[in-house]
């Protein structure tokens, strides 16, 4: 993908429940703010994408309105997304600090007026790097969670079979898988960011991506997703 003019972006607009996507009053004040903001910065918005009673819990596969914001930037149509609160994107830090990621990678415009997020700009840099540093935080504290609880598990006698990494942590390979990096690529992200896997080691290998990557399937499979 070449980049685009980054001042050339599509908006994101998302609000969770079907109540306020029926008022309209939640989109219309991100709408205001990215208007506002476009005009004062000079940036030109391409298209709108609005995800309508979407949680920010679901899985990308379910706001349709931002996969088709990321197809713009795949395909040139714009250099960037911008959105007026980070929380749009996702509700963790990990799911930003993925988006984040892929725009680097990738060499497009990310931005996110409420926390001052801007790739296009260094202090807007300096937010990119404090979410990643958050979203690492917050996968090794779930991780380590998970762990204690296995741990007193089979201290009790009670053992739970395999375990298994946290949600967040299988969210960010599928995604980071669906943004075109490798298994070897993904593992090399995890043992940077210091992420444990499931048995509480540092050393994240291909075929232990794979294995999330199939149990995740297997597991959206058997709730019809």
């Amino acid at each position: 993908m070449s980049p685009t003019d980054s001042t050339t972006l599509c908006a994101y607009v998302r609000v969770s429940t079907a109540g306020q996507a029926a008022s309209g009053l939640g989109m219309d004040a991100q709408r205001n703010a990215i208007l506002d903001h476009a005009d004062l910065h000079g940036i030109t918005i391409t298209r709108w994408h609005e995800d309508a009673g979407r949680s920010g819990v679901s899985s990308m596969r379910h706001r349709p309105a931002l996969k088709a914001a990321l197809d713009d930037v795949e395909t040139g149509r714009a250099g960037g997304i911008i959105v007026a609160k980070v929380d749009r994107l996702g509700r963790s830090a990990g799911d930003v600090a993925t988006l984040v990621e892929q725009a680097h990678r990738e060499r497009w415009r990310l931005v996110a007026l409420d926390v001052g997020l801007d790739l296009g700009t260094p202090a807007g840099e300096l937010v990119a790097n404090a979410l990643g540093m958050a979203a690492r935080f917050e996968w090794r504290r779930i991780s380590e969670r998970q762990i204690e609880k296995h741990t007193e598990l089979r201290r009790q006698g009670r053992p739970r079979g395999r375990p298994a990494v946290p949600a967040v942590v299988a969210v960010r390979i599928a995604e980071l898988r669906d943004a075109g990096a490798t298994l070897q690529a993904i593992a090399d992200t995890l043992n940077t960011e210091r992420v444990p896997t499931a048995r509480g080691g540092a050393a994240w290998r291909p075929s232990t991506v794979r294995s999330v990557l199939e149990t995740r399937r297997r597991e959206l499979a058997a709730h019809g997703q």
